[in-house]
């Protein structure tokens, strides 16, 4: 934590996920933060079940936060969610409604990381006025906490991202990029489908956006992705061969069906609103590819909070 000279006091749920460790990281240079975790507790995180209201509850008042970024996750992935509505609803939905009554109890502003799981890919590009209308379950409950926050709170905000990839190593919940890298690096075919299309977000992009956003008076949603709309394969296929790893492992699957949980196969965030308002850039994947081996070659010299 930083104790800065700011009036602003940060609390990060899910400080240790891929997210939230690099809003910390973007924090710790001017702001005051806590962040918590749920099973990687120590003198540098708070214990926080986001399910608990009561464990919340402990947490808001323990730090008394004026923001609070809610970047918690829970692992397992978009078929998992469809295998565990319940826990589903109960995380994704209760805990964030938890959350969002603290918000209003000690007058914090809440910042909610969302999905473009709400859409369900009828068109390829989605704006912020583009009424939900989810195909999965984890879009379910993402849509639905939109609604609760913005019918209960004045002061949040809602950012929809979508595809965050990063350098992780250590990551227990990987993303696109460390899957590949996990499977190349071990000698393994790794299956990649080659008709979903996307705009994957380099996750220092979607930090610096969440944290300028939060610093600001600006309330309501907005979109942060990256600048390059790609299918899958061809995503993963440039990323291995700029960081030199075998993309002739990668397999591209021609199937639809991608697994349990309803994937759009061609879906876009527009980010046009953010883009004219902000000052953070949102790189193209080349130009992202080009800062994650800077993220590589670094990573044993560089703690991230």
């Amino acid at each position: 934590m930083l104790e800065g000279n700011s009036d602003k006091k940060f609390l990060v749920i899910g400080a240790t996920g891929l997210i939230g460790r690099n809003v910390a990281h973007e924090l710790n240079k001017r702001f005051t933060w806590r962040g918590t975790a749920y099973s990687k507790t120590g003198s540098e995180y708070l214990k926080c079940d986001i399910m608990d209201p009561e464990n919340v509850a402990d947490v808001f008042n323990t730090v008394k936060p004026t923001h609070v970024i809610h970047c918690a996750q829970l692992a397992g992935g978009l078929d998992f969610y469809e295998k565990n509505p319940e826990l589903a609803n109960k995380f994704h939905f209760g805990g964030t409604v938890n959350l969002a009554r603290e918000c209003l109890r000690h007058g914090a502003k809440l910042i909610f990381i969302s999905s473009e799981c709400v859409f369900d890919g009828g068109k390829n590009f989605y704006n912020e006025n583009d009424a939900p209308n989810p195909g999965s379950i984890y879009g379910k409950y993402k849509a639905e906490s939109e609604r609760w926050i913005s019918q209960h709170l004045n002061d949040y905000l809602i950012v929809r991202s979508m595809s965050v990839f990063g350098w992780d190593p250590l990551t227990e919940t990987p993303n696109a990029v460390m899957n590949a890298y996990f499977f190349i690096s071990n000698s393994q075919r790794y299956a990649v489908s080659a008709l979903r299309w996307g705009t994957p977000t380099y996750v220092k992009d979607l930090a610096k956006a969440i944290v300028e956003l939060s610093s600001t008076g600006a309330t309501g949603i907005y979109h942060v992705a990256g600048a390059t709309f790609v299918n899958r394969y061809d995503w993963l296929k440039k990323t291995c061969d700029a960081l030199g790893w075998d993309s002739s492992l990668l397999a591209p699957k021609r199937e639809a069906s991608c697994g349990l949980a309803f994937r759009p196969l061609k879906i876009g965030l527009d980010t046009k609103k953010f883009r004219e308002n902000f000052k953070t850039k949102l790189h193209s994947l080349d130009e992202s590819l080009e800062l994650m081996k800077e993220d590589i070659a670094n990573w044993d010299k560089v703690k991230v909070v």
